[in-house]
């Protein structure tokens, strides 16, 4: 009996020299799920409108007629995502040994942590609107005209928030365009109802147009957030008319003829960049604009001869954040005027034309 106690003595004492936990020994390594999480997303938008119209408008050797466009393009493109990370957790357990305990820092398992959270938000508008009509002016048999006239209105914008907080990344981009334009011409000669003693014609011609367009994108992670918006607008404006008639004062008769002709074109556009933290967001673009008005009337008898003309010209352009009007306005006239019995004739002719350019630039 002394022999077999030895032996279980010795026996137990090799074991806990092995380090081999005895009863209510914790060797339990790790503890809890297994789990991961992640996201992504991919957005964009996509706006385009516009419109073209025309006109036309006859009389007695008199025409007139314009047309017009407008429209804009807009889209944006974002996407981004995020990944979560497993975090090893540890507690403090007691583990006894061969009667012996003590407390340890024991790894019990594993929490999966998502500092990420992406986003982003997009905004398009794009188009435009356009209207022509042609008319015709007339005075009790004395007076006739035609003419034509269109307006035109164009636009594009964007706009783009990127979020991104914690592991996790966003970026987007915005771009877009747009133009209009418009031309109007007229044309009148002498009347085939009535005995002129004068022959001639009087025309106009009068165009603007303008285009520009903006691109930017931005990045963000690690609690970046990035705002940037951008924007154009444009106006437009052309008209020709022509026109004729007869004016009597006892013996003397005034035969007149002349042309009115005009456009104008006005740009506003803007932007805007917001950045914070880790986030870096650019945009960059701009616009052209330009416009011409032009008439010539010329006007002779057997024994005169009179000539008037006119033109104008404006351009501009800038970059975004710059606003911009031109304009270019004027006419011509002439008359010749004849005295009953007698021969010969008085002639005149006359001309006006003004012209403005005004850029105005961003106040930083």
């Amino acid at each position: 009996m002394k022999k077999l106690f030895s032996y279980l003595s010795i026996v137990l004492f090799v074991v806990c020299l092995l380090g081999a936990p005895a009863l209510a020994c914790d060797n339990n390594p790790c503890d809890g799920g297994n789990c991961h999480a992640s996201g992504n997303f991919d957005i964009s938008t996509f706006a385009a409108g516009g419109g073209v119209d025309c006109a036309l408008e006859t009389i007695p050797n008199g025409v007139a007629g314009g047309i017009g466009a407008a429209g804009g393009v807009s889209l944006g493109e974002a996407s981004g995502s995020f990944e979560s990370y497993k975090k090893p957790v540890y507690e403090w357990k007691k583990v006894c040994r061969c009667g012996r305990c003590r407390w340890e820092r024991r790894l019990v398992g594993y929490k999966t942590v998502t500092l990420g959270n992406a986003g982003a938000d997009l905004n398009s508008v794009a188009g435009g609107f356009v209207n022509t009509n042609d008319y015709v002016m007339h005075d009790c048999g004395l007076f006739i005209g035609v003419g034509s006239q269109t307006d035109t209105f164009a636009t594009t914008r964007g706009s783009l928030h990127v979020e991104a907080e914690g592991l996790a990344e966003a970026h987007g981009f915005i771009g877009g365009i747009a133009g209009q334009g418009s031309l109007n011409g007229s044309l009148i000669g002498p009347s085939p109802l009535c005995c002129w003693d004068s022959e001639g014609f009087s025309a106009g011609l009068a165009g603007q147009g303008s285009i520009g367009g903006f691109a930017g994108g931005a990045v963000a992670g690690l609690y970046g957030e990035a705002d940037i918006e951008a924007g154009i607008d444009m106006f437009g404006n052309s008209y020709s008319e022509s026109y004729r008639g007869i004016t009597f004062d006892g013996d003397f008769k005034t035969e007149y003829m002349g042309t009115n002709v005009g456009a104008s074109t006005e740009v506003t556009s803007y932007k805007a960049v917001d950045t914070s933290c880790l986030a870096t967001g650019c945009i960059d673009g701009g616009f052209m604009a330009s416009g011409f008005a032009g008439s010539l009337t010329v006007q002779k008898t057997d024994s005169g001869i009179a000539k008037a003309s006119a033109l104008g010209m404006y351009s501009g352009g800038g970059s975004l954040g710059c606003n911009f009007s031109g304009s270019a306005a004027g006419y011509t006239h002439t008359s010749a005027t004849t005295l009953q019995g007698y021969s010969g004739s008085v002639m005149s002719s006359s001309a006006g034309m003004q012209v403005s350019s005004n850029p105005v630039g961003q106040i930083d």
